[in-house]
């Protein structure tokens, strides 16, 4: 919504302010149109089906349905007990859909929730069809939606409650993440603090040289069995998991294993005691990335550590069978269907060079699409002019996203917010922090502390002045915590004091190690 149709919503409306929910439906709004307004009392809500219907406790809301023209949907949840700020949350993969499960805990906490399903619908994360001939749809995917829906959610809220949110807020992560840095980067106005967590923000890069290369590879020979995957990660644990001095199968830091996988490699005949040399090639070509026929990186690969578990590698990078890998599902539609726009086109066929790189059609692919979809600009000066605040956290063992995209991005941004004589770093933690979170895979998930609450030190961060020195972290089985672990902004990591229980967050200082 250009800043013309909101000056004229926040003109209509006025007069609704004290209104009932419902009547947000009168208003006469250029470009948005409030489809529905319900009251919603406290208690039970079921969340709409199509990914999974299920049930949750709400406190009492003003329900709002709308959509900005051409065809971004969003809904905006207004609860009763207003804590006066806003929530925006990001989608999943191809998104499609309003995520309403991640509108639920920010809703409780008092903030006003919207999400967006991005400007299409579709009947998974994986769905591509609907690009197809529909340009303005990509654009509403990739860069869009997510600014105009925070522009309409501040106006109906102003609508609603009589007054704009003191504190606009988005947290997303994955597809999510990519969107947060969207907006830090190219609508630094609509959000006071932003979480991008494990972002997919080198979109074209990733889709290629992290979905298809990384399916191709286990696309054949190279495929690894559940079983074998488990002895990838049992050695790799073997080897590297006390390299940080505790051992609890999470890696410190994975870029101090340095793991060979030839460790593995049969002697004679296959056998699940080891791995094939096919194999041995695949996991190799999976941790190395992919590089251009001049050796150049062009995407780096996953790290050793956390292939093991229901979020691991037999989740993600094998998948059930040869050619099953979620690598493929996701990667596949987005080329099929909006760089190469055939629905025929046959992954086998992305052009390869003479020594393994993807150099034509990376090429073609950047050229087409790069300057929409990748969030890459380390200039984030807009963003922190105005006081924005900006937290990244990436899992070191995230199987989809490889965690060195987060660290490569946040260390450019380092050494763009350079001044004089200094590196920068100090100068980009007045604004902007990046927490690796070892033995975490993608977004949640992994033997590692996985569970961590980033919107309150965000708030405290935004609104009192507190940077975020150090964020508690828990790993928990069935309700029960195991352990505790502080994150770190990076480059610290937390170090055992070699003195208390190595259980405990208490006995570990962040601190700068060596690799």
């Amino acid at each position: 919504m250009s800043s013309r149709y909101l000056a004229a919503f926040l003109f209509a409306l006025p007069l609704l302010a004290q209104s009932r929910c419902e009547q947000l439906t009168s208003a006469q709004v250029p470009g948005v149109t409030i489809t529905s307004a319900k009251e919603v009392t406290a208690g039970k809500l079921e969340i709409p089906g199509g990914r999974g219907a299920m049930q949750v406790d709400v406190p009492a809301f003003c329900r709002v349905a709308a959509r900005v023209a051409p065809e971004v949907n969003f809904e905006l949840w207004m609860p009763v007990a207003w804590n006066n700020k806003l929530m925006a949350v990001g989608n999943g993969g191809l998104a499609g859909n309003i995520n309403f499960n991640s509108m639920v805990a920010p809703l409780r906490r008092g903030y006003a929730a919207s999400s967006t399903d991005t400007g299409h619908a579709s009947a998974s994360t994986n769905d591509g069809a609907w690009a197809l001939g529909h340009y303005e749809r990509i654009v509403d995917f990739a860069d869009r939606a997510v600014h105009v829906m925070a522009q309409a959610d501040k106006a109906i809220l102003r609508a609603f409650y009589g007054g704009a949110p003191a504190r606009s807020y988005f947290n997303g992560c994955s597809q999510g993440g990519h969107e947060a840095l969207v907006e830090a980067q190219r609508y630094p106005e609509d959000f006071d603090g932003i979480i991008a967590g494990d972002p997919a923000n080198n979109w074209t890069r990733h889709y290629a040289g992290g979905h298809l290369w990384t399916g191709l590879a286990m696309d054949g020979d190279g495929f690894l069995t559940p079983e074998k995957v488990q002895l990838l990660g049992n050695a790799v644990n073997e080897q590297c998991d006390l390299l940080d001095g505790v051992k609890d199968g999470v890696l410190n830091e994975p870029r101090r294993c340095h793991f060979k996988p030839e460790t593995l490699l049969c002697p004679g005949a296959d056998a699940p005691t080891c791995l094939t040399a096919a194999q041995v090639g695949a996991v190799n070509k999976v941790w190395a990335g992919l590089r251009d026929e001049h050796g150049d990186l062009i995407y780096p690969g996953i790290v050793p550590g956390g292939e093991v578990g229901p979020g691991g590698w037999t989740n993600w990078v094998t998948g059930t069978a040869p050619g099953k890998s979620a690598h493929l599902n996701l990667g596949i539609p987005f080329f099929r269907y909006m760089v190469f726009e055939d629905p025929n086109w046959d992954y086998h066929s992305f052009r390869l060079e003479a020594k393994g790189g993807f150099d034509s059609d990376i090429d073609f692919t950047d050229n087409k699409l790069g300057a929409l979809f990748n969030a890459t600009s380390p200039d984030l000066s807009a963003f922190r002019a105005r006081g924005g605040k900006l937290i990244q956290y990436h899992g070191w063992s995230d199987p989809d996203i490889t965690p060195l995209n987060s660290i490569d991005y946040y260390e450019t941004a380092v050494r763009v917010n350079a001044k004089g004589g200094n590196h920068g770093l100090r100068e980009t933690k007045e604004f902007y922090r990046l927490y690796m979170v070892p033995g975490m895979q993608h977004c949640s998930g992994g033997p590692g502390a996985t569970q961590f609450d980033m919107v309150e030190p965000l708030e405290a961060w935004v609104e009192k002045g507190q940077a975020p020195e150090r964020v508690n972290a828990a790993h928990a089985v069935a309700g029960k915590v195991e352990f505790t672990r502080p994150l770190c902004p990076y480059p610290q990591e937390a170090v055992w004091d070699q003195k208390g229980p190595n259980t405990e967050a208490a006995s570990f200082r962040c601190e700068v190690a060596v690799r």
